[in-house]
């Protein structure tokens, strides 16, 4: 893995002063999580479903998660961490930058970026979210000539917070604000993100759990929605290869959100060197979205990201991603 970085501050415990019953606290509390996940009811079609608003939320951030199919929480350790689970922010560097440009379909697009440093103790991150559905036409009543054309779009920007609980354990937090412009009609809300990550007791295992999207319901005009509230759990396994230069990380999540049945995904990465990456990622539960696949490029500061990600008949999206190092230590 090219960007695995030091924690966030030089005064973490040694490993013979970490608190080993917190970490199997933490383990056990993840599979039971797990177990909740697994053993939820499913059926064709949520009754809930289509019930959110917000729902560019559910839109993942990053070509290299994009790539590994969204199973993205447990590997989260650069800036992008603001969007999957705040906790592994602690592993990315301070002063690292991240931006991100998504071709989705038709004319719709989006953009983040995302900025790391450090106040004490503390891993920070300052996040932005934009998303954008091109022009679309504007009709007061059943007519061929459009009255003119409006762009609705959405927004957020978000605070993020991480901190290194002992060597093995981090959590997070994202304070977020968003806005979400249709025409007339405009809405805001806070909402917050809570994340755990935990190195298990098997080497290269981590394990993370993260809870999405908390917060007060969107009001339009006199009606209110919930936001997109996501339940994620996930693991990540990375292990050295026999042949020279190579390194392999496989990546699992399963996440329940609260207008839909349990969803799951799948990714694996091939490293050569720490400077070439090839991914590809599954995701069930989606009719237009199943596979994906991508590339990534290292080299000395900068780490450039590609995913492909088809959506069947609606046509096909592109990610593209930067990173950026300020500091040494990559």
């Amino acid at each position: 893995m090219a960007f695995r970085t030091g924690p966030a501050t030089d005064t973490k415990k040694k490993p013979e002063e970490a608190d080993p019953m917190r970490k199997y606290s933490v383990v056990t509390t993840l599979i039971a999580a797990a177990a909740l996940l697994w053993w939820s009811p499913s059926s064709a079609i949520s009754p809930d479903a289509g019930t959110t608003s917000l729902n560019f939320l559910k839109v993942g951030v990053g070509a290299r998660a994009a790539a590994l199919g969204g199973a993205y929480n447990a590997v989260s350790d650069d800036a992008s961490a603001c969007f999957w689970n705040p906790a592994g922010l602690v592993e990315a560097q301070p002063l690292e930058m991240f931006f991100m440009h998504h071709r989705f379909i038709e004319d719709i697009s989006q953009s983040a970026a995302g900025f790391t440093f450090d106040l004490r103790q503390v891993r920070l991150g300052v996040s932005m979210n934009y998303f954008s559905m091109g022009e679309l036409e504007r009709r007061t009543g059943n007519s061929v000539v459009p009255d003119g054309v409006f762009t609705p779009f959405d927004m957020a920007l978000g605070v993020s917070a991480a901190y290194r609980i002992n060597e093995n354990i981090s959590a997070g937090v994202t304070g977020r604000f968003v806005h979400e412009d249709l025409d007339s009609e405009t809405a805001r809300s806070i909402l917050f993100d809570l994340g755990i990550k935990a190195q298990t007791t098997i080497p290269g295992l981590v394990a993370a759990l993260t809870v999405s999207n908390l917060g007060s319901r969107l009001k339009y005009d006199l009606s209110g929605y919930d936001a997109p509230r996501l339940i994620s759990l996930g693991a990540a396994y990375r292990k050295t290869l026999p042949w020279e230069y190579s390194t392999l990380l496989v990546t699992a999540q399963a996440t329940v959100p609260n207008d839909n049945e349990t969803r799951f995904a799948l990714g694996g990465e091939y490293g050569y060197k720490d400077f070439l990456f090839g991914r590809v990622g599954y995701r069930s539960g989606l009719d237009y979205e199943d596979f994906s696949f991508g590339f990534g490029v290292l080299y000395r500061k900068l780490r450039f990201d590609y995913a492909f990600v088809p959506y069947s008949d609606l046509g096909n999206s592109h990610r593209f991603s930067f990173i950026y190092g300020f500091k040494d230590g990559w």
